[in-house]
This record gives structure tokens, C-alpha cells and sequence, in this order.
């Protein structure tokens, strides 16, 4: 990157359905692709694309209920809850409330679940770009999610592929002589976040595309394996219930 890079809008996707073909979608929409461009996705398209969806009763208890059990079968571990807020790791390993279910911008007949495997979401839909339409771009599947001790939701990375998703500094040396030990850049939730910008949440803009950087042509390990910390080394692994357990076993410092 010399001089910046643009984000720009996908508009004209129309509402998409159980079994639609995504990347035909988003060409249609966006014939001025790229060699070099990176698609930055919003999970709910590949969701519904994929058939990620849970039909759940449109109101009263029953409602609240089927919702209940599938939150119950798209969590890992239950991490804090407060009210009505559930905060859980799904089966990815990703920390959000309500495991990323999902009830807007959907028929109320319907709840929409995380992509099953998001990484493998985001290579499929790169390859098929490659090898139907001729053009080597990145792509990045984003949701939108809380953060801990900041108010306010901002877009993340749930997969990708085409694109590393951390730039490391570990080892560089930085304008003062400092050795940088610990710099890591987790670049795809950057991107994903300067995409939400021009997608927004009511738009009805569910793709955009990042021109200006530069992404590799080899294949890349996706956000799973890369983003998601691992247990050893999560400093805030414990949730609500455990944390004040484990506090009251502790002896007085």
C-alpha cells in the first residue's frame, strides 16, 4: 500500500435464499471486480446461502423458548450472562452474545446461525471466483460483535482466505531502536470494520470491496486457527460464575 486504499459498496444483491449462488450474486453486482480486490462478506449471506437457518415460532413463550435451545446447541461455554444478555463461546472458538444468532434482516420465522465453518466459507467462495470468472481476489466473511470494556459494536473477521490474517511485527525494530516483541495486527478485523462503514446496518449493503492492498496469492491460514486465542494463553477465559468462585477459594493476598 503506496497511497491508501478505497472501500467501496456492492449494491444490488437482492435478498438471498437457501441454496442461491453467492458469488454469481456479488458478480452480478459487481462486474468492475479486480484481480487484488479483497470481498469482505457479511456472515448472514453465507449463512442463508448455506441454509443456516433454525425456524422458530413468530411470538410468545414458544418463541423465546426455541430460541433458548438453539442457543443451547450453538454454545460451547456459557461465559457471562447479565438480564437477558448471553455472552458464550461458540463452537469456533469465538467469544459473542448470543453465540452470533441472529433475528434481523430475516423473516421473523426464522433465526440465522454463524456460517458452520466461516474459514472454509471464505475459501470455497475464492476459489469459485478463480475458476469461474478468472479473477484472484481475498475474501473475508464479517459479523458484527461487542467488546469487552468499550461501549459501541464494530465488525470482526470470521474467516478468510486469500489474505494473512495477522500481520506480525514480532521481531522488527521499530524507528527508535525498540526490538517489538509482541505487535501483532489482526488486519482482516481492521478491514472488516473499515468495510461495516460503508455496508451499514439498515442499507441493505451486505458486500463491499477493499481495493489497494496488497494480499497473497498463497494459501493462507484461516481466522480459526489464527484469532481465536487459545485457553493457555486467555488471560479472560473464565467467565462470570467461575471468576467469582475461584476468587472466593482464594486465599487474602
Amino acid at each position: 500500500m503506496d497511497d491508501g486504499f478505497t472501500v467501496r459498496p456492492v449494491r444490488g444483491i437482492p435478498s438471498v435464499r437457501p441454496g442461491d449462488d453467492l458469488a454469481a450474486l456479488i458478480f452480478t453486482a459487481a462486474p468492475w471486480l479486480a484481480d487484488g480486490d479483497i470481498l469482505v462478506v457479511t456472515s448472514k449471506i453465507v449463512s442463508k446461502a448455506e441454509g443456516s437457518l433454525v425456524d422458530v415460532p413468530t411470538s410468545g413463550p414458544e418463541r423465546e423458548a426455541a430460541r433458548e435451545e438453539v442457543l443451547r446447541s450453538q454454545t460451547a461455554r456459557a461465559v457471562a450472562s447479565r438480564g437477558h444478555t448471553r455472552i458464550v463461546q461458540t463452537h469456533h472458538g469465538f467469544v459473542m452474545a448470543s453465540a452470533g444468532i441472529d433475528a434481523s434482516n430475516v423473516d421473523r420465522s426464522q433465526l440465522v446461525l454463524l456460517p458452520k465453518d466461516p474459514d472454509r466459507s471464505a475459501a470455497d467462495l475464492r476459489t469459485t471466483f478463480r475458476e469461474r470468472y478468472d479473477l484472484d481476489v481475498a475474501v473475508i466473511i464479517s459479523d458484527t460483535a461487542g467488546r469487552p470494556w468499550r461501549n459501541g459494536l464494530t465488525d470482526i473477521a470470521l474467516g478468510a482466505a486469500g489474505i494473512a490474517p495477522l500481520r506480525d511485527h514480532r521481531g522488527e525494530i521499530d524507528p527508535y531502536g525498540n526490538d517489538l516483541h509482541i505487535t501483532q495486527m489482526a488486519i482482516v478485523d481492521e478491514l472488516a470494520a473499515a468495510a461495516e462503514l460503508v455496508k451499514g446496518k439498515i442499507d441493505q449493503v451486505p458486500v463491499a470491496v477493499i481495493r489497494g492492498l496488497i494480499t497473497s496469492t498463497e494459501d493462507t491460514p484461516g481466522v480459526v486457527p489464527t484469532l481465536v486465542r487459545e485457553a493457555a494463553n486467555d488471560l479472560f477465559s473464565l467467565g462470570t460464575a467461575e471468576a467469582i468462585a475461584l476468587g472466593r477459594q482464594s486465599p487474602p493476598a
